[in-house]
C-alpha cells in the first residue's frame, strides 16, 4: 500500500471569493515563523518512509520566495526516503512563478505541478478574486513547461456565476491546447465562511444582487459538466474521478492514495494524518499553531479512532469517486464482509433509481460496484445512502 505525505502551506496573495481553505494573507514575518515550526514537525514525524507521494498544497505554496521553498523542499527530501519513482507535485497559482522559480523547485525533486488556473475567461477570474489574467494562465504553463515539468495538471472552475456554454467551452479548449498531462474540474460551490457566502447572506451586501441573478441553474451545471466529460474524453483525457481528468499514466498517484483509502502523513496548519486506522487534525489557528510550536506542545488539535462500522462507509464513499468504482472483491476480502450483503438494501434503491451499477472489471470473474452517469451528477444523494 502506498504511503503519502502532504505538507500545507498557508499563505496566498491575495484570498479568493469562494476560498474556504485554511489559508490566509501572506505575511512575511508571520511565513518565517511559520516554515520554523513547519520543518521542526516535519522532523519530528517518527518512523515514516519510504513515501510514494509527496504533495505540498495551499494556499499557495509559491506565495513563499524561491530560497525559503529551496530551504523548506532540501529539508523534506534529506529527512525522508522516497521510492524510487516518487511523485512530488507543489501547487502554484499564475502570479507567484517565473521560469527562475519553477526551474528551482524543478531541479530540487519536484516533478508534478499542480497550477491553479481557474479560468481563461478574465470577466471570470475577476469575480472570482484570482490576481492573474488569462495570458498569464497561459503563460504559466508555457513557463513549466520550460522549466522542465512533463507532469502539468490544471485546475479549472464552472458554474461561475454569469459563465455560459461559450465560454466554459472556450476554457476547455484553451486548456486542451495547451496540452496539461491532468485537469482538474470543480464545480463552484458556496461554502460557509467565505466572502462569497457572506455576500450572498448579507442583506447590505451590494453585490448580492447581481451575484443572485446570474447564479447557474442546475441544468446549466448538468450540461457544463456532461459537455466536460465528453469534450476531454474525446481528447484523450480518462475520466477516472468524479472530477478528475487525466492523460494515460498520469492520474494523480497522491489522490488515488487517498480515494483507495491509503495511509499518508501530513505536516502543516490544518494537516489531517491517516495512520493505522487512527486520523489526526492539526490546529487550524495559525497563532495557535505558533504557540503550541514555541512552548514545545503538540499540534494535534484532534485525534480519533475510525471505528469498523465507519470504515467500511468511509471506504465504500472514497471508492465510489473513482469511475471505475470498487472492486467487489477485493473489497471483501480487505474488509472481511460481503459488501452487496451488508448494504443490498441501501444497493437495490440506488440500482432502482439508475444511480449506481454493478458492471464487470474485466476479468471474468470479477465484478466493480460503481456510479452511472446520472449516478456522478447526483454523486452526494448516492453518498447520504452509505452514511451510517
Amino acid at each position: 500500500m502506498a504511503l503519502s505525505l502532504y505538507v500545507h502551506i498557508p499563505f496566498c496573495l491575495k484570498r479568493c471569493i469562494y476560498c474556504d481553505f485554511v489559508s490566509g494573507v501572506y505575511d512575511p514575518e508571520k511565513a518565517d515563523a511559520y516554515i520554523k515550526a513547519l520543518k521542526s514537525e516535519i522532523s519530528n514525524i517518527a518512523g515514516a518512509g519510504p513515501f510514494s507521494t509527496l504533495y505540498i498544497g495551499g494556499g499557495t505554496p509559491t506565495a513563499l520566495s524561491a530560497s525559503v521553498l529551496t530551504d523548506l523542499i532540501n529539508h523534506i527530501f534529506s529527512r525522508f526516503q522516497f521510492e524510487d519513482n516518487y511523485e512530488a507535485t507543489i501547487e502554484v497559482n499564475p502570479g507567484t512563478i517565473d521560469k527562475k522559480k519553477l526551474q528551482a523547485i524543478r531541479s530540487l525533486g519536484i516533478n508534478r505541478i499542480s497550477i491553479g488556473i481557474q479560468s481563461f475567461n478574465d470577466r471570470e477570474l475577476a469575480f472570482l478574486g484570482r490576481i492573474h489574467s488569462s495570458q498569464e494562465a497561459e503563460q504559466a504553463v508555457y513557463s513549466a513547461r520550460d522549466a522542465g515539468f512533463e507532469n502539468i495538471g490544471t485546475d479549472l472552475i464552472y458554474g461561475i456565476p454569469g459563465q455560459d456554454m461559450v465560454a466554459w467551452k472556450k476554457t476547455l479548449e484553451t486548456t486542451v491546447m495547451l496540452k496539461p498531462e491532468h485537469i482538474s474540474t470543480y464545480e463552484l460551490t458556496v461554502e460557509e465562511g467565505t466572502a462569497l457566502y457572506k455576500s450572498l447572506k448579507s442583506p447590505l451586501s451590494s453585490i448580492k444582487f447581481e451575484i443572485f441573478k446570474e447564479m447557474l441553474s442546475e441544468e446549466n451545471i448538468i450540461e457544463m459538466y456532461e459537455h466536460t466529460i465528453e469534450y476531454l474524453s474525446s481528447h484523450g483525457y480518462t475520466h477516472y474521478e468524479i472530477s478528475n481528468f487525466a492523460l494515460p499514466g498520469y492520474q494523480s498517484r497522491h489522490n488515488l492514495n487517498y480515494w483507495n483509502r491509503g495511509e499518508y502523513h501530513s505536516a502543516g496548519l490544518g494537516a489531517h494524518s491517516f495512520i493505522k486506522g487512527n486520523r489526526y487534525c492539526n490546529t487550524d489557528n495559525l497563532e495557535a499553531y505558533l504557540r503550541a510550536f514555541s512552548e514545545n506542545k503538540s499540534l494535534v488539535k484532534e485525534s480519533e479512532y475510525i471505528a469498523e462500522d465507519k470504515v467500511l462507509s468511509e471506504s465504500l464513499l472514497l471508492g465510489l469517486r473513482k469511475i471505475v468504482g470498487i472492486n467487489i472483491e477485493s473489497f471483501s476480502t480487505r474488509y472481511k464482509i460481503n459488501v452487496l450483503s451488508h448494504y443490498q438494501n441501501e444497493i437495490r434503491e440506488l440500482q432502482e433509481a439508475g444511480l449506481i451499477e454493478i458492471v464487470s472489471s474485466g476479468c471474468s470473474y470479477e465484478t466493480n460496484l460503481r456510479l452511472t452517469r446520472k449516478g456522478l451528477l447526483l454523486s452526494n444523494e448516492v453518498f447520504l445512502k452509505f452514511m451510517k
